[in-house]
């Protein structure tokens, strides 16, 4: 019962606290920040411009509003006290979220301008040429440097301001920050007179590796990543560096792909293209959106990646899942 009682009342004096103190304490835990950075009240009154009387009526304003004693001060010591020390910890996070809004609120309102350098995948070609052209037309002082790529990127020796990557990126990287953008269905396709001759397969077991068209270099072929596990593909018709190959090669006739199903949607109204192997389900891949880490990432690239968003939400098509999450520093490392 004393527990619950102690409970209700630390609730209520945290809600008392945001309700009645926090407001006018922002103002003087940055005080209190600069006071310390300075070392002194004298110090802090020649860097800021304010009277040492007012920054100390300030600091002591805060001390009685926390109730403790925030510094040790007399003619020959000027030092925190341990919960100063604390709270001066807390006050410096606060006043970083604050000029990281303040900052947020700058680059939204600012005008994207300049160079903006970033590959993408050749099968996105199509999309990521109309996306540029859309914001270019919002902010006609933007240039693009387009580097169609698949595979792995180095956005540093590339000097890349954003990429968009197809594979699976770097869980802990600190030289690069992955946002999901959207979620890709994938699909196994063939022409209607390949897949009669290879007698309408169910399941990838019943086809052998001279009819299959893989990504991968000359001498490693990449396997299909399927629900039920890989199908390693050890000689196949034909091997790619980028989908948009494996795609013509399909129309081809050459062998079945495995590519976006957003890729190929025209391809089945115009009956080039069937599904294949209705048996086996493709894992699906995820687009994202690669950048710098935050101090590095350009105002433009982050209005760039926020209209991919609003196109992505605007016109969502098959296959294509969104997947969002906030821009400034989500996903730092």
């Amino acid at each position: 019962m004393n527990d619950r009682l102690h409970g209700s009342n630390t609730t209520y004096q945290k809600q008392q606290l945001q309700t009645n103190l926090a407001p006018r304490m922002l103002g003087d835990l940055y005080w209190y920040v600069q006071v310390i950075e300075a070392g002194s009240f004298s110090g802090a009154a020649d860097r800021t411009g304010v009277a040492k009387s007012s920054l100390s009526r300030r600091i002591a304003q805060l001390e009685r509003a926390l109730n403790v004693q925030l510094l040790n001060r007399n003619t020959r010591l000027f030092a925190m006290t341990t919960i100063g020390e604390r709270i001066y910890r807390h006050a410096l996070d606060m006043i970083s979220s604050m000029e990281a809004a303040l900052l947020c609120a700058l680059e939204t309102n600012s005008t994207a301008s300049g160079l903006i350098r970033l590959a993408a995948p050749s099968s996105l070609s199509d999309w990521t040429l109309n996306t540029m052209a859309s914001f270019q037309n919002s902010h006609p002082r933007v240039q693009f440097a387009l580097t169609l790529e698949d595979g792995a990127l180095d956005l540093a020796a590339q000097r890349l301001d954003l990429a968009l990557s197809l594979d699976e990126v770097p869980s802990d990287s600190s030289t690069l920050v992955a946002r999901p953008l959207a979620e890709l269905a994938m699909v196994i396709v063939g022409t209607p007179t390949l897949l009669t001759r290879l007698g309408h397969p169910k399941h990838l077991n019943q086809v052998d590796d001279q009819y299959l068209l893989t990504l991968g270099t000359h001498t490693l072929p990449q396997p299909w990543k399927l629900q039920t596990g890989l199908r390693d593909i050890h000689q196949p018709a034909l091997q790619a560096d980028n989908t948009h190959t494996l795609l013509k090669a399909a129309r081809t006739g050459l062998g079945l792909a495995c590519v976006p199903l957003y890729a190929c949607r025209e391809d089945f109204v115009e009956q080039r293209l069937q599904r294949a192997c209705l048996g086996e389900q493709p894992c699906p891949t995820v687009l994202h959106a690669l950048t710098p880490p935050h101090k590095g990432i350009t105002s433009t690239a982050r209005q760039l990646i926020e209209h991919m968003r609003q196109r992505l939400i605007s016109k969502e098509r098959e296959g294509i899942s969104l997947l969002f999450e906030a821009i400034p520093g989500d996903r730092d490392r």
